[in-house]
């Protein structure tokens, strides 16, 4: 199992985005808070399930979620705070597994890339997950979100259905792009549709390198679906597509349904 717990301290910008995903894609969230749930914009809300410190002169709360965490992500937009530079230090000098994300040196969808590998490779089950505030660097919220959101995305896709099913025969194969995207919709799991629908247009191109494997070989691509080709060339006036190209057609009309139900709104 990957990643079975996301731990912060709760604080805004990257912190408190790692809790709002947790929640988001079910995952379970803890971790340790400042005295009184003292975080840099207040009080944090009774939501998040984190342990308040109980000794002022003992630890503090970054130190102990380093200390209970298998791996930490940092996530910034250029130079670290000194506070997240001697965490990030401490995971060094102690061989934790540690990854930092710069989103002035990468892209969001390069980021995940990198997460999603790393996480891959480290096999972390608890992850720490600490960076930039929101009040120090306006918009590195969203940025996390966006970013490990489509991270943990490509994880769950990288098996998204039962290998049995894999063995479709030929004359269950969809016949129209029309087909190949209600059954791609029928076989994501709920969890997975709601975040494609919350996805922007660049991180719907980027799943070509994950979902868009898996459509090219469930629904015989590979072989020569040749009903299916026909079926998109009509449907974009083109005289001809690589394999490639008719996955991301399916998943970006798949994208645009899901769109019209599955998008989470504030209330």
């Amino acid at each position: 199992m990957i990643v079975r717990q996301i731990i912060s301290g709760g604080q805004s910008g990257v912190e408190r985005a790692a809790l709002d995903l947790a929640i988001q894609l079910g995952i379970s969230h803890g971790g340790w808070v400042a005295p009184g749930r003292l975080v840099d914009d207040g009080l944090l809300s009774a939501q998040y399930r984190l342990r308040e410190m109980d000794f002022p002169d003992g630890p503090n709360s970054a130190a102990a979620n380093l200390e209970m965490a298998d791996g930490i992500l940092v996530m910034t937009r250029g130079g670290l705070s000194d506070e997240a530079a001697d965490l990030y230090a401490q995971a060094q000098a102690h061989h934790h597994p540690h990854l930092l994300i710069d989103f002035d040196r990468n892209t969001r969808f390069q980021s995940s890339l990198l997460i999603n590998s790393w996480l891959k490779a480290q096999q972390v089950e608890i992850l720490f997950i600490t960076g930039a505030r929101e009040t120090g660097k306006p918009g590195i919220y969203r940025d996390t979100m966006d970013c490990f959101r489509t991270a943990w995305w490509a994880l769950m896709m990288a098996e998204p259905v039962a290998p049995g099913k894999m063995a479709a025969a030929r004359d269950e194969l969809p016949r129209t792009l029309d087909e190949a995207v209600n059954r791609l919709q029928r076989e994501l799991p709920l969890k997975d549709r709601v975040t494609i629908a919350n996805m922007g247009n660049d991180e719907i191109t980027g799943l070509s390198r994950t979902l868009g494997r898996y459509v090219q070989k469930r629904f015989g691509l590979w072989e020569g679906n040749r009903d299916l080709e026909q079926s998109c060339l009509q449907a974009t006036n083109r005289k001809h597509l690589a394999e490639e190209e008719i996955a991301a057609l399916i998943i970006d009309r798949l994208a645009r349904e899901l769109q019209k139900t599955h998008t989470l709104r504030v209330l």
